[in-house]
């Protein structure tokens, strides 16, 4: 049985709402035999009803890059936009989403507004039904180390600094940079594709043994090597 491609999701709307606000920008990074790919589409957004917030926070004003005329736009690893037809551009994104498994950052918001995206009211989505939150994860992965640590020095107050570390309602940031992994920054901060980057950033590092464990004897061999003609190089 093939195994369900993973995607690592976001998309930037006009509206916290799904059912006033639109989405005008999704990002899927699709991991599939251990690739990822990259994908990045635009729609023309009906802004009327769009909260001047939520556009502030995404720098629709900024970014928005569908041409004049179009009302989609593809746009590609260099930041080009392609335009689309609206419901081509949406037949893209089913396709890639179909029996895909979304990880994101509060993905049942992406989820809602993909579905509103779609025309998807009152039909099954085509990815699977259970999305992971990676802020849950990462809480989760914090709270084992809290237990491991306590089991490790008698001191139960590891849960306390976890819970402090997390606030609550638990913070994603905050939640990835006590994992380890730094938040989006700069231009990457609030764009569809900066925000996909860091779940699977994040992902990766809950998911993926660090290269030292993984590595095989023949592997930690050249590692040591390496390292020692750096350190040779620097006297």
């Amino acid at each position: 049985m093939t195994q369900r491609p993973i995607i690592f999701a976001d998309t930037e709307t006009t509206h916290l709402s799904a059912d006033v606000g639109e989405v005008w920008e999704v990002a899927l990074i699709v991991r599939q035999d251990g690739d990822d790919s990259e994908h990045v589409w635009q729609f023309r957004p009906d802004i009327v009803r769009a909260s001047p917030e939520a556009l502030s926070i995404g720098r629709y004003d900024e970014r928005f890059a569908v041409p004049e005329g179009h009302d989609a736009a593809y746009i590609n690893p260099l930041g080009v936009p392609y335009p689309r037809l609206r419901d081509d551009a949406i037949t893209e994104i089913s396709a890639i989403l179909q029996d895909a498994v979304i990880v994101g950052s509060n993905p049942g918001f992406d989820d809602r507004h993909l579905c509103q995206l779609l025309n998807l009211h009152g039909k099954e989505q085509p990815w699977h039904y259970r999305p992971i939150d990676i802020a849950a994860m990462a809480a989760g992965y914090l709270y084992g180390q809290a237990e491991r640590m306590t089991k490790q020095t008698c001191d139960a107050a590891w849960y306390g600094k976890v819970a402090k570390r997390l606030g609550w309602p638990w913070k994603s940031y905050d939640a990835s940079e006590a994992v380890g992994t730094p938040r989006p920054a700069g231009d990457a901060a609030h764009t569809a594709l900066g925000d996909a980057r860091w779940v699977r950033d994040l992902w990766d590092r809950m998911t993926v043994p660090d290269a030292f464990f993984a590595a095989t004897d023949e592997q930690l061999a050249d590692m040591v090597a390496d390292a020692l003609k750096r350190r040779a190089g620097e006297r």
